[in-house]
């Protein structure tokens, strides 16, 4: 869903989750993975903090900003993309960097920025390689990057709905996970599936990272 502003949000993730235990929260999550910074520009939304499978967790509605169209006529307008995301603290620290994103994404300046100090993980499994992109640290050691990209956790990515997961270490204060689905205002039942998705997501990362 693109948006130029957060009027068009919809105001169930709320009622979601004050009914799920999360509390609203001021964090701003820009800059902690590769995904919340490689807009223009970003906002936070709306963020709320609670626990998924028991670990603290942070829901958030978040926007990445790229140049509007009209900027190639001497405009300076910025269109927004807007994700639905649940945001862990991990240790990323043998790992560095992985950013896995379905092919859909646009090759634009955000995936070239990353390939200036990251590389496309080699091939996967061939119907992994026709969904998404993987993309790791060139720090992060071969057998890391493949004890994450498992063939059960690949197996399980595949049956799922379209996700971005991002992962990122970072030396001054720790590390972060990031699973998210574009949209917002997604409604209750796709919450209920996110917020599974992304519980599986942080325990299999605390297993094998």
């Amino acid at each position: 869903m693109d948006s130029s502003g957060t009027d068009e949000i919809a105001g169930d993730i709320d009622a979601w989750a004050r009914s799920h235990g999360f509390e609203p929260s001021d964090e701003q999550i820009g800059g902690a993975t590769p995904l919340l910074r490689q807009g223009v520009m970003d906002s936070t939304a709306d963020a709320y903090a609670g626990d998924v499978g028991g670990r603290r967790a942070l829901l958030a509605e978040f926007a990445v900003g790229s140049p509007d169209a009209s900027e190639m006529f001497g405009g300076s307008g910025v269109s927004s993309t807007w994700f639905t995301l649940f945001l862990f603290s991990v240790d990323a620290s043998r790992l560095k960097r992985l950013t896995i994103h379905p092919t859909r994404f646009t090759d634009g300046d955000w995936i070239g920025r990353l390939l200036h100090r990251d590389h496309r993980v080699a091939t996967v499994r061939d119907d992994f390689d026709q969904r998404y992109r993987a993309i790791a640290s060139g720090e992060a050691p071969d057998e890391q990057v493949a004890a994450f990209l498992d063939a059960a956790f690949v197996d399980w990515l595949l049956a799922q709905d379209e996700l971005a997961i991002d992962i990122e270490h970072h030396d001054e204060h720790g590390g972060y996970l990031v699973v998210a689905r574009s949209g917002i205002g997604i409604g209750d039942e796709a919450l209920d599936l996110l917020q599974q998705q992304a519980g599986y997501v942080a325990e299999h990362a605390a297993a094998v990272l």
